[in-house]
């Protein structure tokens, strides 16, 4: 046992030595960019010899008094007019902590605020923020707090400088017993100094007690989370993505950092998510020095009153409100809810989500297992279904409660800009990116201008996306949302890349077009096609020159064919082809070739135009993009308000909603998916029941003319009707890709013949 212990231990110091020695070599290639100043030269020397050297050659000081103190004093003294110029590359994320802070308290419309800066050493991060917003719009009073003598006098000259003595002050004290006259604060900070307090339960408990009942707390800081720290409360920490940090990192970094009395371990974060509710969470590396795992976080006070979790539960669920004395066992608990009493009852913050400015999206379970098949990407970028069909079949109004799968979320933003829009339109996708999507979309209507909503979604690329995100949007999305295009946007909307529209799974259909379109030699042809003044135009470039590129036996062969094709690139699965026909080619036909004489591709088809084009138009886009959706949907009374997310099967929510809400459930062609000889289809046909109104109806798509789970259906209560069927050379609507569209409407259980307990 000793020798394995000992050759274990012999491992660890081989890997350190080694990691250690790949650092200072960075160290030494970054020092390059200094050798052309000298004073710049001498701060990188003092810094490598404050953290790297001296704490190796000095002794435990003896001096009585605040040990603390003369710990900071002894590793400070020597670098704290160096310490600035020094701390860049090292201490990465404290503008986007500030500008995520500052964002979020703007949004509030607050002012005459009290910030506390704990930890704030020079006061960089004071005058940092007064870069981003101004302090005397903001605060009647900033303080900054440290126990470094040396640090605070650097900040003194830097405030003197600056003219902010009179709003700042300076507390040379500790993080732990300190008072200010006003008795609360409204934001307090943490920039890289919780890492350093030693007793750091005894300063985040004093936080607590002086954080406001509405205010902010943030920390940016170096942190080694891994999986098995989130264990029993994932719903509280606002999102895992990029949470778990490697061994090798995890080991290497904390070694490394408690030699400068600088802690990496996971309980002080972890307290933090305990003692407050977490509103946003970041999980990052430093990848310019060795990739040091760092977070920035941003919470609030995790007692909100329970009486808002009961309106929440509503919101989600269609029940009436009621206060916790007047609930009944009969109201409807969605998830959210239920999660958030088990967190109450083991002294926990509530969910992540609770917390949340807008309450768009209603509470997912993070972990389930059923989320893992989507890889963490969206299948569809824009919506495949034709609203305008939805509105002249279902004449949708106020006096509806409309439940949609979310999708690209395209459709049910045209819901939200009709002139008289359903009071409530729930959103419901199995994806949690899809739903990512759609909390992007409603954030940026409702704080964006209209030039930057038709740059994101119009044209798929906007300058500087993460500086918005960050900046405007933050406050209006989830932290899960958040993580995920903190992660993923600059790449998805990068000015200089393919866009937005060229992302999800579905890009691989839109591709492959390009590609046979390059082969072929006709994209001037395409284009000219998406640019037709008229329809004999149109129809002509489409014969003459596109249709022989599609339909050629090379393509029918390879791409139209091929089943892994059609689930992969275009989202078909194998039940919904087998529904097609004996030939999917000519199903494909039987689509397409009525298209280009139904409409102008150019001015009335924006579907295909996008597909073409890889962008929208001006005159040919979603309603949500027009001049009018965007002036209706960024309205003070915005029906956006009305709209809610469920990260869910479309099962489980319908068994979560009150019973007889739903006035209309528009399910796509998602029935398709499912298989004949299974009980799937029949469960959710019941579920669904339940949930509309009497009268209620349902608006589905097939790939068959004649879906065999009509008699389902039928079987199960509903008097169905087509409202369309596509034969060969006719279109049903402008996109055409499904051979029928039905309406299934609820026949009342009296009119059955039932009792309302037998449902």
């Amino acid at each position: 046992m000793m020798n394995s212990d000992s050759e274990f231990l012999e491992r660890q110091l081989s890997t350190v030595v080694a990691y250690g020695a790949l650092t200072f070599i960075a160290l030494f290639v970054l020092s390059k960019r200094y050798s052309s100043n000298l004073k710049s030269m001498q701060s990188l020397i003092l810094f490598c010899w404050a953290c790297f050297l001296k704490p190796f050659s000095v002794t435990q000081s003896s001096s009585k008094g605040n040990q603390q103190q003369s710990a900071l004093e002894s590793f400070y003294k020597t670098q704290a007019q160096v310490y600035d110029s020094t701390r860049k590359l090292l201490l990465q994320g404290r503008e986007t902590a500030l500008s995520l802070a500052a964002a979020h308290f703007t949004s509030s419309g607050k002012k005459n605020l009290v910030w506390v800066d704990i930890g704030g050493g020079t006061g960089w991060n004071i005058e940092q923020m007064n870069r981003i917003v101004s302090l005397r719009k903001y605060f009647k009073k900033v303080y900054l707090v440290d126990l470094s003598p040396s640090l605070c006098q650097v900040a003194r000259h830097r405030f003197a400088k600056a003219g902010l003595s009179k709003i700042v002050e300076i507390l040379c004290v500790d993080a732990c017993d300190f008072e200010i006259p006003e008795g609360k604060a409204d934001l307090i900070t943490f920039s890289y100094s919780l890492s350093m307090i030693p007793t750091f339960h005894s300063a985040v408990d004093h936080a607590s007690e002086l954080l406001n009942s509405g205010g902010l707390v943030m920390s940016v800081d170096f942190g080694v989370q891994s999986e098995v720290t989130a264990i029993g409360r994932v719903n509280t920490v606002g999102g895992t993505y990029n949470r778990h940090v490697p061994w090798i990192l995890r080991s290497f970094w904390r070694i490394w950092f408690e030699f400068d009395r600088v802690f990496l371990d996971p309980a002080r974060r972890d307290y933090l998510e305990y003692r407050f509710g977490t509103l946003k969470s970041l999980n990052c590396y430093n990848h310019s020095l060795g990739k040091i795992p760092y977070y920035i976080w941003l919470g609030c006070d995790r007692d909100k009153t329970p009486a808002l979790l009961h309106r929440i539960n509503a919101l989600a669920t269609e029940s009436p409100y009621l206060a916790p004395s007047e609930e009944t066992k009969l109201i409807p608990k969605s998830k959210g809810y239920e999660a958030a009493v088990s967190n109450r009852q083991k002294h926990l913050p509530y969910p992540s989500i609770y917390y949340q400015n807008d309450i768009w999206r209603v509470y997912y379970d993070e972990m389930n297992p059923q989320y893992t098949q989507f890889k963490d990407q969206y299948i569809y970028a824009f919506t495949w279904e034709d609203p305008r069909e939805d509105f002249n079949i279902l004449k949708l109004s106020s006096k509806d409660t409309v439940l949609a799968i979310t999708s690209a979320g395209d459709n049910i933003l045209s819901y939200a800009c009709l002139d008289d829009p359903p009071k409530r339109i729930h959103g419901v996708d199995l994806n949690p990116c899809q739903g990512h999507l759609m909390e992007l979309k409603l954030a940026a209507l409702k704080v964006l201008k209209r030039e930057e909503v038709w740059k994101m979604f119009g044209l798929g690329k906007i300058e500087n996306f993460t500086e918005l995100l960050v900046t405007k949007l933050s406050p209006h999305i989830s932290s899960n949302a958040f993580q995920y295009w903190y992660s993923k946007g600059y790449k998805s909307f990068d000015i200089n890349g393919t866009g937005l529209y060229d992302t999800g799974s579905t890009r691989w259909a839109l591709r492959l077009a390009r590609w046979v379109f390059k082969i072929a030699q006709v994209q001037d042809q395409v284009y000219e096609l998406c640019n037709c003044t008229d329809m004999d135009q149109q129809k002509e470039v489409w014969d003459d020159k596109i249709k022989p590129a599609i339909f050629n036996p090379i393509v029918s062969k390879i791409l139209i064919g091929n089943p892994l094709f059609l689930w992969k690139a275009l989202g078909v699965p194998v039940n919904q082809a087998k529904m097609m026909g004996s030939s999917v080619m000519k199903y494909f036909a039987d689509t397409l070739d009525p298209i280009v004489t139904r409409s102008l591709l150019s001015m009335d088809n924006y579907f295909y135009y996008l597909t073409l084009m890889g962008h929208y138009s001006e005159s040919n886009c979603p309603n949500y993009l027009t001049k009018d959706g965007y002036n209706k949907l960024h309205s003070p009374s915005s029906p956006l308000d009305s709209i809610r997310l469920h990260t869910d099967t479309l099962n489980d929510v319908f068994e979560r909603l009150t019973k007889n809400s739903l006035t209309v459930a528009v399910i796509m062609d998602h029935m398709d998916w499912f298989d004949p000889s299974g009980q799937e289809c029949d469960l959710e046909v019941k579920a669904l029941y339940g949930a509309l109104a009497p009268s209620g109806r349902v608006l589905l798509r097939s790939a068959s003319t004649e879906p065999w789970y009509i008699k389902v259906f039928e079987r199960n209560g509903y008097k169905c009707d087509a409202a369309a069927v596509r034969f060969s050379g006719e279109s049903i609507d402008r996109i055409n890709m499904y051979a029928s569209t039905w309406v299934c409407t609820k026949i009342p259980p009296k009119a059955r013949g039932m009792s309302t307990l037998d449902i």
